[in-house]
């Protein structure tokens, strides 16, 4: 369905144009809305307006020059004069705190300050950044009653996945929860030119509250498959086993392989629930206790490596270390760095192999942006193999796969480990060099039944 140009909503604003703000405007652009763009890095502008995307996700090139070309998406680090635009939509970052698990909401209280003032009756405001609730009546409800005009204001939340983002704004359900039940239908109406479904629950804060469970259930089922993973090395079982066999033909299990867990949402929405919560008096356990479980993936992934290598060798032979993957995330694939695992990751490896060369290979990641990490930057597979006594996959992207791992090995240093966070592979299926071994998150009983060939002269 085409927004027709009578449909009084058809100008828009978006405001913040990260990854939910550029891909629901070329979204909404697609279908005929009128989109202002507003976004304060000027760089992140330029690029915009030139009809490429600051980051990389499926298919977003292309249309993104497709609507800034036809004129129906512009960006600009101004807002559009008032009343040029019926429907604002907010889209900016709400990270935490530096060092703290507090929701820093210095950019929804300046957007909230600044839409009381472009705002002129009965425009439309969306919310969208994820929030603690009560946010949404208590901050942005409140500044927009300074103005003393009518309005509509929903909680729409995106709950897209990065790397699918433009199918899914086209076919996942929208939630929508508005100050008042007029709110509430106007924003449904709004959203249907883009999504068949939309869902309509009874105020903002069951909208925020629905955000906040979706990616908390999600962190907290990752991390349970975690810590399978670390009770199996425990046992001297592989958990990949254990998991795979469990779900197999069984209706009541559905558990996933182990693996990292980070990125903008899950990595702080549990910390944003809680905060929401415990601020009304409640209390919040399991979330917690999830976030530290897989918060401490990183150490435990370091000690791991650190541990098998030692018993391979003397210490002052290894000279370096490779991670494959620094994105928080390998499939789809990204180039986002928010809430990656490879972060502390890095500052482990560091604390453990201090002496050690670090480098890092990511075939989605700009250069620039994986030495940022403070590592040094591999452009081939097969240079960051070279000579390596430990790699470590943080992230399965694709190309990985497709990686001849049984090939790459031959160029390790003596008695190296691979160690993949993922599992990637088929141990069954490497034919690696006979003093390297193979094994994974949860699979260590592998390291201790293989690649035992040639060690006593690496240890000598």
């Amino acid at each position: 369905m085409r927004v027709a140009n009578t449909y009084p909503d058809r100008h828009v604003c978006v405001i913040g144009l990260g990854y939910v703000g550029l891909t629901l405007a070329v979204a909404l652009a697609e279908v005929g809305f009128q989109v202002h763009g507003v976004e304060l890095n000027p760089k992140t502008v330029e690029v915009i307006q030139s009809g490429r995307a600051p980051f990389k996700e499926t298919g977003l090139d292309l249309r993104l020059a497709a609507q800034v070309s036809a004129g129906n998406l512009t960006a600009s680090l101004d807002w559009p004069a008032p009343g040029t635009s019926n429907v604002y939509i907010v889209t900016v970052g709400t990270p935490l705190g530096a060092g703290e698990k507090i929701t820093n909401l210095t950019s929804i209280r300046h957007v909230a300050e600044r839409l009381s003032e472009n705002l002129r009756p009965n425009n439309l405001i969306l919310l969208r950044s994820t929030v603690r609730v009560g946010v949404s009546r208590d901050i942005v409800k409140a500044a927009l009653d300074t103005s003393g005009l009518p309005y509509d204001l929903a909680f729409c939340p995106e709950r897209t996945l990065e790397g699918k983002a433009l199918h899914e704004l086209r076919t996942l359900p929208q939630i929508i929860g508005g100050l008042t039940p007029a709110s509430t239908m106007r924003a449904s109406q709004f959203f249907n030119f883009l999504t068949p479904t939309t869902i309509r629950v009874r105020d903002l804060e069951t909208a925020e509250m629905i955000k906040l469970i979706n990616n908390t259930q999600r962190d907290l089922m990752f991390a349970f498959a975690n810590e399978v993973a670390e009770m199996c090395d425990a046992i001297g079982v592989s958990a990949l086993e254990v998991i795979e066999a469990g779900n197999m033909g069984y209706p009541r299990a559905s558990m996933p392989i182990p693996g990292p867990v980070g990125g903008p949402c899950l990595e702080k929405d549990p910390y944003i629930l809680a905060e929401g919560v415990t601020a009304r008096g409640g209390e919040v356990r399991m979330p917690l206790l999830g976030r530290e479980v897989n918060e401490a993936l990183p150490s435990r992934t370091a000690k791991i490596v650190f541990d098998e290598l030692l018993e391979r060798g003397p210490s002052e032979k290894i000279q370096k270390g490779v991670i494959m993957g620094v994105a928080f995330k390998g499939r789809p694939e990204t180039s986002d760095l928010r809430g990656t695992l490879a972060i502390p990751l890095i500052k482990e490896l560091k604390t453990v192999f201090p002496d050690v060369k670090l480098v890092a290979y990511d075939p989605s990641v700009p250069d620039s942006d994986v030495e940022s990490l403070g590592v040094e930057v591999s452009s081939s597979a097969s240079e960051a193999f070279e000579g390596a006594s430990f790699v470590i996959y943080q992230n399965n992207n694709v190309i990985f796969q497709s990686l001849d791992l049984s090939a790459l090995s031959q160029s390790l240093a003596p008695g190296a480990i691979i160690y993949d966070m993922w599992n990637q592979y088929d141990s069954e299926m490497l034919h690696l060099r006979d003093d390297t071994v193979y094994f994974g998150l949860g699979t260590r009983i592998l390291a201790s039944i293989s690649g035992t060939a040639g060690l006593a002269d690496t240890k000598s």
